[in-house]
């Protein structure tokens, strides 16, 4: 009977001892999941931070932006131009919405990019170039477009020109 009583106390401490095992794992999962958030926010701001001096500094593409916004003729140099930045936004968004939509950006910060998606798609031809090429996205983040596209807006068939 004794060497029952210890065998069922080496039994329960191993028991305990798994369970403490689960527990520190589980915080570290959770400990490394933050680690990850801010990882992909680092590099999300970097991403950005590149497209913004490459946008301010790119002296064809600055006056391109700013022809484009008032208006004037384009040469065809200057939509590859205004076309390229704007599939760089696109892709930047992209992959926010995805790390979004696994949990890594939290919904203040997607709030805040959905706000820089929508103001960039409303400058001229950005949602036309969208809807050449939003078969190249998922599915997800193409409803999410489309949520902000502006006003008479939309990549469906039949729908208002742009």
């Amino acid at each position: 009977m004794n060497i029952d009583r210890v065998s069922q106390g080496v039994q329960l401490a191993a028991n305990v001892g798994v369970i403490l095992s689960i527990m520190v794992l589980a915080y570290q999962i959770g400990e490394q999941r933050e680690l990850m958030k801010a990882q992909n926010r680092t590099a999300a701001a970097s991403e950005v931070i590149g497209l913004l001096v490459s946008e301010a500094t790119d002296e064809g593409l600055v006056s391109a932006v700013r022809r484009s916004f008032d208006g004037e003729e384009l040469s065809p140099d200057d939509r590859f131009r205004l076309d390229r930045i704007s599939r760089a936004y696109l892709r930047y968004f992209a992959n926010l919405h995805y790390q979004y939509r696994n949990g890594l950006y939290d919904e203040e910060e997607f709030r805040v990019a959905r706000v820089g998606l929508k103001g960039r798609l409303s400058r001229p031809g950005v949602a036309a170039m969208w809807c050449d090429t939003e078969e190249g996205y998922s599915r997800e983040f193409v409803a999410e477009v489309e949520r902000l596209l502006p006003p008479g807006s939309s990549c469906a068939k039949g729908a208002e020109p742009r």
